[in-house]
């Protein structure tokens, strides 16, 4: 009796998952630096390979979730945009 093959699952492309510092920032709507900043107090999470910057858009979202409803603008131009 034969047992059945099983399906081979496929990963997604990588570069489907991983987004540049830039990339990040645009997705977040926020400076580069301000993004690279929150990478270094551990609030968004993110790697380096290749000497550059990578971010997973999952970890984006949970930033984004976790972020608290509203932020201090005060100092900042205080416009909220």
């Amino acid at each position: 009796m034969k047992t059945p093959k099983k399906k081979a699952v496929e990963a997604p492309a990588i570069g489907d998952q991983l987004l540049t510092l830039r990339e990040a920032a645009e997705v977040l709507r926020l400076n580069p630096r301000t993004v690279r900043e929150y990478v270094q107090r551990g609030e968004i999470e993110g790697r380096i390979i290749g000497k550059r910057w990578r971010f997973r858009r999952a970890d984006l979202d949970a930033f984004f979730e976790n972020a608290p409803r509203e932020w201090d603008f005060g100092g900042k131009g205080g416009d909220g945009d």
